[in-house]
């Protein structure tokens, strides 16, 4: 049983079969979650019967539909609730999974298409690495987790704050060749050495 309305779906059935010895039920159980919201998105998109032709556009729009809430794939805000990356990368790695196995055992090409030859970024290699015949460089998924960045961005100035800036601002005074206004910040510092 797969789906949130529990009806199977024979390719994932197959895939948890051949593996339900070797993973934890935790394990089962978050990748039954990742391929039961991988059914759910195609089918709002209408192509479950495609689930074998899918490439990186139909896997990005999936991160994206669970980024946006499950109702949408492009939104331009983000929902209140939007899941963690470490969230969607698990549901991307469990898709991953999924298709390579599709692909070693039925020969379904969609992993393919999601991974590339070798890694994106080298890991760190010991100093005698290169003797180590077991480093050989593994494939890495096209389709990546973006990372929220706007944690760290300043934030916006209102309209009476860059006034204020602009305000206190030294400016070139064209008529007597000189700048006029404060050429020094007036804090308290500063302030305090002036007076001394």
């Amino acid at each position: 049983m797969i789906d949130e309305k529990y009806r199977t779906v024979a390719p994932v059935e197959d895939w948890l079969g051949a593996h339900r010895q070797l993973w934890s039920p935790n394990t089962v159980r978050g990748y039954v979650t990742s391929l039961a919201q991988w059914w759910a998105f195609l089918e709002q998109r209408d192509e479950t019967a495609m689930w074998r032709e899918l490439g990186v556009p139909a896997v990005a729009g999936f991160l994206s539909w669970l980024r946006n809430g499950r109702t949408v794939e492009h939104a331009l805000t983000e929902p209140e609730q939007a899941p963690e990356a470490g969230t969607l990368e698990a549901r991307l790695a469990a898709l991953i999974s999924f298709y390579r196995w599709q692909e070693a055992v039925f020969s379904v090409p969609v992993a393919g298409r999601l991974m590339r030859g070798t890694p994106r970024r080298a890991p760190a290699r010991g100093l005698l690495a290169h003797l180590d015949a077991r480093t050989a460089p593994a494939p890495s998924s096209l389709v990546r987790v973006r990372r929220q960045r706007h944690r760290g961005r300043p934030p916006l100035l209102l309209p009476t704050e860059i006034q204020a800036i602009l305000d206190g601002c030294a400016m070139p005074d064209a008529m007597v060749c000189e700048w006029a206004g404060n050429l020094r910040p007036t804090t308290t510092a500063s302030g305090a050495r002036a007076a001394a």
